[in-house]
């Protein structure tokens, strides 16, 4: 008795896959012309953020370093209608590369105080980047 279980449940297993197989039906022109696909990938999305300090430090005997601190980048926005494209292209000598490539990112940068000398220093000034825009920049990507 236990066999034939064992023997039933083995020709149920085995017979699964025939039971799911769809159709095949022919498509014309027409039909197919409506047919699309898509290959790659997009990236949307908001971005802000800080960095606490940014120091370079001068590797001469006497080492002097600038320091720039509240570091804020706010506003990175890329939408969803105009995102980030990142997909394989192939190049004139058939070199497969991946892509990537930008749209208009906007945003702002800035830099609260920039010191020079110790973390205690007076501050020199502040930074700003406004208005960045980075549309159409491409980024291929390969190796070799």
């Amino acid at each position: 008795m236990k066999t034939l279980k064992q023997l039933a449940l083995a020709t149920a297993v085995l017979a699964v896959p025939f039971m799911a197989q769809a159709e095949l039906k022919a498509v014309d022109d027409t039909a197919l012309a409506t047919v699309t696909g898509q290959g790659g990938i997009s990236i949307s999305g908001s971005f802000n953020g800080t960095i606490g300090s940014l120091v370079y430090t001068d590797g001469d005997l006497g080492g002097g370093s600038l320091r720039m601190e509240t570091v804020a980048f706010t506003g990175f926005n890329i939408p969803d209608t105009a995102p980030v494209i990142v997909d394989v292209v192939e190049n004139e000598s058939g070199t497969r590369q991946l892509q990537i490539s930008l749209p208009a990112i906007t945003g702002q940068l800035s830099v609260g105080a920039i010191k020079i000398g110790n973390t205690s220093a007076a501050s020199i000034g502040s930074l700003a980047v406004n208005d960045m825009n980075m549309a159409g920049s491409t980024v291929k990507v390969w190796g070799h």
